[in-house]
């Protein structure tokens, strides 16, 4: 009965391992901030010399992605595009709103950050981002407390949209909130380890009938 226990055991963890997956933050570039980043409500503050990793954001399953805009710092008319389905998150937004898309493969997710200037920093390798700008780490399962966009989130990703500029780096021109939810559809794989597991306390309890009758 305890190797019964155990398989089922198993089989369970094998088949939450479809709720546990996270998002990965790949990291291409370390910079130091020129400018402080501030106010953004319910963030703390990041002094000038503070050091910001710039990266691109994957996924390892399908699943269903959602940003949410928790303020700017900026003096131009940024916006972020999630190109998976065409939506946009805009300064004109009231802090807390939120986008989401279906994402059906793994890697990369398709967004990018813009600005009026026609700069941008797409979601990826460096080659895609505008002299000066880029996307940084602002903090991973960070708990906002106050302000429109308050919650937790996987996490915290900000523009810098210095248009080319080497100064003027502080991250806090346009930030979002990233959450992800793993589509709760088991791989085959999975699907196979639980009928097993089924089969098996089917005969077992079976066997424990006919011994009882014998």
């Amino acid at each position: 009965m305890k190797k019964l226990q155990l398989l089922i055991g198993l089989t369970l963890v094998a088949a939450s391992g479809i709720a546990n997956a996270q998002l990965s933050f790949l990291q291409l570039a370390t910079a130091s901030r020129t400018e402080v980043f501030n106010n953004i409500q319910g963030i703390a503050d990041k002094a000038i010399g503070t050091s910001v990793k710039l990266g691109s954001l994957s996924t390892g399953q399908a699943g269903i992605v959602t940003f949410t805009y928790l303020g700017q710092e900026s003096g131009y008319n940024d916006k972020f595009h999630l190109t998976v389905n065409g939506t946009d998150l805009f300064e004109s937004n009231p802090v807390g709103t939120s986008i989401s898309a279906q994402v059906n493969s793994t890697g990369l997710i398709s967004f990018k950050f813009e600005g009026d200037a026609g700069k941008f920093a797409v979601n990826g390798p460096m080659s895609g981002w505008a002299g000066g700008t880029s996307i940084g780490l602002i903090g991973t399962n960070l708990q906002v407390t106050s302000g429109g966009g308050q919650g937790t989130y996987a996490y915290v990703l900000g523009y810098n949209d210095s248009a080319g500029s080497a100064s003027l780096g502080d991250w806090d021109d346009f930030v979002v909130g990233v959450n992800f939810k793993v589509s709760a559809i088991p791989e085959p794989e999975t699907f196979a380890m639980l009928l097993a597991g089924l089969g098996l306390m089917g005969f077992v309890a079976r066997r424990r009938k006919q011994n009882q009758r014998a």
